[in-house]
C-alpha cells in the first residue's frame, strides 16, 4: 500500500469540478492506496465552500474519505525552518506528510517542490 498525501488544491479541483478534476479523481481512486490530507486542507475546503455557498453535506462527504492529519508544534517549527518567503502553507503541508510517514505528495502546483523543500517525491498533475 502506498501512502499518498493530497495537497489542498486536489480536493478543490474535485469539489468545483475544475479542468483537472478528472485527473484528480483518477489518482485518488486506487483502493490499494491510503490517502491523507492535513487539517489545514479541511480549513481551506470549508472556507471555499462557505465563500461559494455550497451545501455542508457536500463538504462532509468529500472530507469523510481521507485520513486527516494534525498539525502540531513540531510541524510548525520544522516548517518555519524550511520557509524561504514563498509559501508557508506548502511547508506545513509537506512537513505534515513527512512526519506522518507518507510516501508521496500529489498536487497541481508546479512550484510545490521548490517552495516546500520536501524530501518526498511530488507528483504534479497537469
Amino acid at each position: 500500500m502506498k501512502r499518498i498525501f493530497l495537497d489542498a488544491n486536489i480536493l478543490l479541483e474535485i469539489l468545483f469540478d475544475r479542468k483537472l478534476a478528472t485527473e484528480c479523481r483518477s489518482i485518488v481512486s486506487d483502493p490499494l492506496n491510503e490517502y491523507a490530507i492535513s487539517v489545514i486542507t479541511v480549513h481551506v475546503v470549508w472556507y471555499m465552500a462557505e465563500k461559494y455557498n455550497l451545501q455542508p453535506s457536500l463538504i462532509d462527504d468529500l472530507l469523510s474519505v481521507w485520513v486527516i492529519l494534525p498539525v502540531i508544534d513540531q510541524t510548525i517549527k520544522v516548517s518555519r525552518n524550511r520557509y524561504n518567503g514563498k509559501d508557508f502553507e506548502d511547508c506545513l503541508q509537506t512537513t505534515c506528510a513527512e512526519s506522518n510517514g507518507y510516501d508521496e505528495i500529489v498536487t497541481i502546483d508546479k512550484h510545490f517542490q521548490n517552495h516546500s523543500h520536501t524530501i518526498l517525491p511530488v507528483t504534479v498533475l497537469q
